[in-house]
């Protein structure tokens, strides 16, 4: 084998420790770096839950609050009646009671079938556009609050004459109905 000459030989030291050194940042150094950084992002998302807790434990009263105003204005939004059955009587008598008070011609009123917690009606009746106006207004302005679900309206006289007239009405309104917590 031959030796080496004097230049080659320092290149191959130059190489050997080139690949030390990398040897040395790759195993030792960097992975202290990204200690470090990973720490540092550790520790920034820690400061940020922190904060958000500090905010949250703030807020504690005015949630309190909040919730006892919710709690005080819950009839506003819940159909009252000891059961099912007697909230959705209820509700039908609401509705009879604006489509009658508005001097419309009511037909029928019957039980719809609803999401749980929600009581649904359907009430047919004939009606101007004035009356269906005053219904609607009725609905809206009484508490509990109702929704209108569904609301069709059929003008086939208007159609037939070329003027306004009475027209089919059929009104779907739900409302909720807070359920009594099992024993």
């Amino acid at each position: 084998m031959t030796q080496l000459s004097l230049r080659e030989r320092r290149l191959v030291a130059v190489a050997l420790l080139a690949a030390l050194l990398a040897m040395v940042l790759y195993a030792i150094i960097l992975p202290v770096i990204n200690g470090f950084s990973d720490r540092a992002a550790e520790r920034a998302a820690l400061i940020a839950t922190f904060e958000r807790d500090e905010r949250a434990v703030v807020q504690i009263d005015s949630i309190r609050r909040a919730a006892e105003a919710q709690r005080r204005d819950a009839a506003r939004y819940h159909l009252q009646g000891g059961s099912a059955a007697v909230a959705a009587d209820l509700l039908k008598e609401r509705v009879a009671a604006a489509i009658t008070a508005s001097g419309g011609d009511l037909r029928a009123v019957d039980d719809v079938a609803a999401a749980a917690g929600t009581l649904q009606v359907r009430a047919d009746a004939r009606l101007t556009t004035s009356q269906l106006t005053a219904v609607l207004a009725s609905l809206q302005a009484g508490e509990p609050l109702l929704v209108v679900e569904k609301l069709s309206v059929a003008a086939t006289q208007a159609f037939q004459t070329g003027r306004s007239g009475p027209m089919d009405v059929q009104i779907e309104t739900s409302g909720s109905y807070s359920t009594p917590a099992p024993r």
